[in-house]
């Protein structure tokens, strides 16, 4: 284990004995923690601490009451986290050659001027910009570009004295809070300042920057909040089981609660982070699905195009109807809609586009990745270029991370390439923009763009940066947001449990899904539909009983409903109760008569209940109403091998063979040969069928044994003969 390593395990260590309110212990690990720094201050009031402790413990044990006890204790606790945060950061800082800890070590390099400094520079860069109004176009612009990589250079720093910095005081928060506030809606540096603070925070325990988080979630600017409540929910999940020590942490928290569109707010970045978990899924999609198709594509579209199609009478504009039936004919069609509709939700598609557009200089500065996107000092010498940026800054479809690489790209591109791209794009976003008011008009369903945007923008960055593995993914960490006590009280009302839910639900995540919608019937106690739902999560996770348990009390509250019926019917058959299941699939007829699934099942009833007249009854039904009779086939074919009808058996078998068979049709083929006496055509039908399967010799004596009772049933096999028929599989013919 190197240094590294130890000093996060011990410091892992102290924190969840801590935790656990095992002070002697906790005394003892923070004393050998100290003792690599020869801190004698720390060491000095640990001790301190400790006999305030051992003097509270001998006023308990002597019965002594003491009003001030949990007060003295929680300070205790308080001090002791104190101690260990700053010793840790301490030895981090000199031993830790990870990102934030490096630059700590060399912060004036990053950042040589006092905070006082860059507050006076970036105020005189802010006034000279308000005077270039008066100025002529071209030496406004002039001007503005180096006013503009000015601004840029402060906003470096600024970001660097946030983010590297130690714990603020109380002069210090007033300072960067004022700073928040008081800049105008055009600068992005409060954006900047509230991501350097988030960063700070998911390092170590500030309660002053947590304070300046949650002022800034009721500040004016849309984006400045957006970051603060992401900033906030990474906080809570990181260090919720302390808050009890800070009344005003709290006391902010219950008063953002009071707001209805904080909590409306805070929903949406707990429903962006839910929707991140599918980017690498789309990411592979993209890549393994849609574009090989497309790849296909492009000779049947290159065969297609002729030249007449683009002299024809009808002008220029006019496309080919073949060329959209090609794309329909090879699926692409649906797949680009489900992208399409996947982006409309908040969805991250862009990712595997952008992928390999973070390698250009610019994202060599870590502040740039949380930048807001705004007019590049190099474009204010060219119209184009300064109409395209614009164009960028106020689209919807890109994170600002993206609209950065989008740019760097454009400028790398020919200058007849650059102006086709420019106008593309302008519009594709403006299609985009109007497809976003008229889709999805159920405001439930979309995620603010500034949300969705900003947490893209932490996306690229934890899973795209050089230096990524030096931070841990916020994206990967556990546990599941709603699962935090100080987030769940924020969105424990039942519209945002049932959003989340419904999210986790329709993204297949059952277990969260499950989880929320566990806790909402305590309020929604007439709602079958999310017994129905919870049903379904446990059904998918394998958990039989318990699904069933919910399908029932969803049956309590609508009796008639033919889905839960079908379920209860389903859950029993699973648990081989044919009773229970056929009773279920009886009513389920009732309601749903020409349904040949349920038909079926009732065969598959009578058969586990070894009433195979009444089974093949259904199974003859079947086979003359479906459409899809091989189902049927394999159910007829089984029950009547099962009865003895070997000749009905072979002759169904046969016509299943002659289909598309699968492993499982060549076992049973064998079976009903092997009834019948031809023992060598049966041996044939297993090595099919474990051919195709693919089974491994112990694989297939496997499944091959669940079948000896039938066969010994069916007559003509006698089970002192069936190792030798086993036995005969593993010689070639």
């Amino acid at each position: 284990m190197d240094t590294r390593q130890k000093i996060d395990s011990q410091y892992n260590q102290i924190i969840a004995v801590l935790e656990d309110k095992k002070l002697k212990k906790v005394f003892e690990l923070i004393a050998l923690f100290l003792s690599q720094l020869q801190n004698w201050q720390s060491q000095e009031k640990l001790n301190s601490l400790e006999d305030t402790y051992k003097i509270m413990l001998k006023y308990f044990q002597e019965g002594i009451q003491d009003s001030e006890r949990e007060k003295v204790y929680n300070n205790i606790i308080y001090s002791l986290y104190q101690i260990t945060d700053l010793a840790y950061l301490q030895l981090k800082t000199s031993n830790d050659n990870s990102l934030f800890y490096e630059k700590r070590r060399h912060y004036h390099y990053y950042v040589p001027e006092t905070t006082e400094q860059l507050f006076q520079s970036l105020e005189d860069v802010y006034g000279k910009i308000a005077l270039l109004s008066v100025l002529e176009d071209e030496e406004r612009n002039n001007h503005l570009k180096d006013l503009e990589q000015q601004k840029e250079e402060f906003a470096r720093k600024i970001f660097y004295s946030v983010w590297l910095s130690d714990a603020w005081t109380d002069s210090e928060k007033e300072n960067w809070s004022n700073l928040i506030k008081n800049q105008p809606d055009t600068t992005y540096l409060p954006c900047l300042i509230i991501s350097g603070i988030t960063l700070n925070l998911l390092e170590c325990f500030d309660e002053k920057k947590a304070i300046v988080l949650f002022e800034a979630a009721m500040n004016k600017q849309e984006e400045v909040r957006v970051r603060a409540l992401t900033g906030i929910v990474l906080f809570l999940r990181k260090y919720n089981n302390r808050l009890f020590l800070y009344p005003s942490i709290l006391s902010l928290l219950e008063q953002l609660k009071e707001d209805s569109k904080f909590i409306y707010q805070i929903r949406h970045v707990l429903l962006q982070f839910i929707l991140s978990k599918e980017t690498e899924k789309i990411t592979r999609k993209i890549n393994d699905e849609l574009l090989p198709e497309m790849m296909k594509m492009n000779p049947k579209l290159g065969n297609q195009i002729k030249m007449d199609d683009f002299i024809s009478e009808s002008g220029i504009d006019e496309r080919n109807p073949e060329w959209q039936k090609i794309i329909e004919d090879t699926g692409l069609q649906d797949k680009l809609q489900e992208l399409s509709e996947l982006q409309l939700e908040g969805a991250d598609i862009m990712h595997s586009s952008f992928t390999h557009l973070k390698n250009y200089p610019f994202f060599d500065e870590l502040s740039h990745w949380f930048t807001p996107f705004t007019i590049p000092s190099d474009a204010f010498e060219n119209q184009e270029l300064t109409q395209f940026a614009k164009v960028l800054m106020n689209s919807k479809m890109l994170c600002d991370s993206d609209k950065y690489s989008f740019y760097l790209s454009i400028l790398q591109m020919p200058e007849n390439y650059r102006k086709m791209m420019t106008s593309q794009f302008s519009a594709e976003n403006e299609a985009m923009q109007n497809m976003q008011k008229e889709e999805l008009t159920n405001p439930t369903r979309k995620i603010d763009h500034h949300t969705r945007q900003y947490i893209q923008d932490l996306y690229r960055f934890y899973k795209l940066h050089p230096k990524r593995a030096d931070f841990e993914d916020i994206f990967e960490a556990k546990p599941e947001l709603y699962k935090i006590p100080s987030i769940n009280r924020i969105i424990k009302d039942k519209d945002s449990l049932f959003i989340i839910g419904e999210y986790y639900f329709n993204k297949n995540y059952f277990m969260e899904a499950s989880d929320i919608f566990g806790i909402l019937p305590k309020t929604e106690t007439n709602n079958d539909v999310l017994y129905q739902k919870r049903g379904y999560c446990l059904q998918m996770m394998g958990d039989i009983k318990q699904a069933l348990e919910n399908y029932q009390k969803a049956e309590l509250l609508n009796a008639n409903n033919s889905w839960t019926i079908k379920k209860l019917a389903y859950c029993y058959r699973i648990l081989k109760k044919p009773e229970e299941a056929l009773h279920y699939y009886n009513k389920a007829q009732q309601l749903n008569p020409d349904n040949m699934a349920i038909q079926l099942n009732i065969g598959h009833c009578y058969l586990n209940l070894k009433e195979y007249d009444q089974a093949l009854k259904y199974y003859f039904k079947v086979e003359y109403l479906a459409k899809n009779k091989e189902k049927a086939w394999r159910a007829i074919s089984w029950c009547s091998f099962l009865i003895g009808k070997h000749e009905q058996a072979m002759n169904y078998s046969n016509q299943i063979l002659a289909k598309n068979p699968n492993s499982t049709d060549y076992l049973n083929a064998g079976h009903i040969q092997l009834a019948s006496g031809n023992m060598k055509e049966a041996i044939r039908l297993y090595r099919a069928s474990r051919e195709i399967s693919n089974d491994s010799h112990e694989e297939f004596v496997n499944i091959f044994s669940n079948d000896i009772p039938e066969l010994i049933q069916a007559g003509r096999i006698k089970e002192k003969d069936i190792p030798f028929i086993i036995d005969s599989l593993m010689y070639e013919s």
